[in-house]
């Protein structure tokens, strides 16, 4: 069967969604189903445009959504059978998994929610032998005008993880665009924000796959995909690279092979991890293993902020685990939230500078976003504190809720002048515009677009 895999783009993009030319879980999807005998293509819109018209051509298409992109993608769908499309529209993701009737609603036939490797197999299976859905788990649909949501499937064990097929990126279209060559060896988290999306996704149980099977896919690709291996920076985008204390073992012994095998990528590779992880010898394991880059999810240097999301770290264990990877060379990406309910304006101006005191390299500070299905979400929906379910808002670059102690204007102020402060009258600034100068000069005529039309707006 002929089958199109769409992820499209925000509507704003000023936003690391858009601006990050890779793709996120589809091209698992697409070797999944290459297996199965199917001709898969990924429409990836932030590394390749394409005409919506094409996708006529394809009686199965398959859109994956998060919420900042999901507007879009109910307006292509609206488009879609606005022109007559009679096939089948399959709708998964973090965004269709939390909220399943409104995907619905907007056109398609089926959702996947969770997990979509057993799911969608099976669905496709389903629809080109006309075989009943009803035993397929892990799908919503309508059934005589009445939505039907069959029994979750459950997620895969870690068996089942390792002996996934490795990402099909040749099924994208501009594929050799992507200067990240995003790689996942986990599913799930073990920790609890309040404000993340993850374990509504993936469950709370923190899966891992073998050494051996991540080994194998790195040598796939470095065999298989050449221009990328030499090219491109990898991410691997697990949004805990270490997990708990048993997958931690796992984890320390593929970047000892990764060494001993001289299967490091010539670029290096970035990941995202908890600070608590990232002693001094831990992390001179990860530069001997090729890592250039940590993404810490440290919200704010506030504890008052920390404790208020629930994030079970110390101002202590972030300014530690800086000075650890900056000591042996490994930059720092600082992934900052504001708007809890312990910020003021003055705390979220004091935590920024405190950790720039520390060291950060990369600066991401967003507005707090009520993501569906998340604890947080549930609390600003009873306490009424939502102000806008304008999706395309949702990025993190718009105020859409009502903080407790300080003003929706002074919560954009903090953030964008913070961000202003910390790009372009700094010492990291001046470094980010040598080190990459024609990125930065790009990111900031953006920027400046967006303020002087206004699409910038709290």
């Amino acid at each position: 069967m002929k089958i199109a895999l769409v992820e499209l783009s925000a509507h704003n993009r000023l936003n690391i969604y858009s601006l990050v030319k890779m793709a996120r879980g589809i091209p698992i999807l697409a070797g999944i189903l290459h297996g199965d005998g199917h001709e898969t293509t990924c429409f990836v819109e932030s590394m390749q445009k394409f005409d919506w018209r094409q996708l006529l051509d394809y009686p199965v298409i398959g859109f994956s959504a998060i919420t900042c992109t999901i507007t879009p993608t109910y307006h292509l769908i609206g488009k879609l059978r606005a022109a007559g499309y009679k096939g089948i529209i399959i709708l998964g993701g973090p965004h269709p998994t939390s909220l399943p009737e409104e995907g619905l609603r907007s056109g398609a036939n089926y959702i996947v929610r969770h997990e979509g490797d057993k799911t969608l197999p099976s669905l496709i299976r389903a629809l080109e032998d006309d075989a009943p859905v009803e035993p397929i788990l892990g799908i919503s649909y309508f059934k005589q005008d009445q939505i039907v949501h069959n029994a979750d499937e459950e997620v895969l064990s870690e068996e089942e993880l390792s002996q996934l097929p490795p990402p099909a990126f040749e099924t994208i279209r501009g594929f050799r665009k992507m200067k990240q060559v995003p790689l996942n060896f986990s599913r799930g988290c073990p920790f609890r924000c309040k404000f993340c999306a993850v374990a509504t996704m993936f469950g709370g149980e923190y899966r891992s796959l073998s050494v051996e099977a991540r080994l194998k896919t790195l040598s796939y690709i470095r065999d298989n995909y050449r221009e990328l291996w030499r090219e491109g920076i990898f991410f691997f985008t697990d949004d805990n690279f270490f997990g708990n204390g048993r997958t931690r073992k796992i984890t320390l012994q593929f970047m000892e092979e990764l060494i001993r095998q001289n299967l490091i990528p010539p670029k290096g590779w970035l990941c995202q991890a908890r600070v608590g992880d990232i002693s001094i010898e831990i992390a001179t394991l990860m530069v001997q293993a090729g890592c250039r880059y940590i993404c810490f999810g440290i919200e704010s240097a506030d504890p008052e902020a920390l404790v208020a999301f629930n994030k079970g770290q110390s101002s202590l264990e972030i300014k530690t685990a800086i000075s650890n990877a900056h000591g042996v060379g490994i930059k720092i990406i600082a992934m900052m939230v504001a708007g809890s309910n312990a910020d003021t304006f003055r705390s979220v101006l004091r935590s920024v500078y405190t950790a720039k005191t520390w060291g950060i390299d990369f600066l991401q500070l967003l507005a707090l976003v009520p993501l569906p299905g998340t604890v947080l979400t549930k609390k600003l929906e009873i306490e009424k504190r939502i102000k806008s379910h304008d999706y395309n808002k949702y990025n993190g670059h718009y105020v859409v809720i009502k903080p407790k102690k300080m003003s929706c204007f002074g919560l954009w102020a903090a953030i964008w002048l913070l961000n202003f402060w910390f790009y372009f009258l700094t010492a990291n600034g001046r470094k980010l515009m040598r080190d990459f100068g024609k990125e930065f000069f790009k990111m900031t005529l953006m920027v400046f677009r967006h303020w002087i039309f206004g699409s910038i707006r709290r």
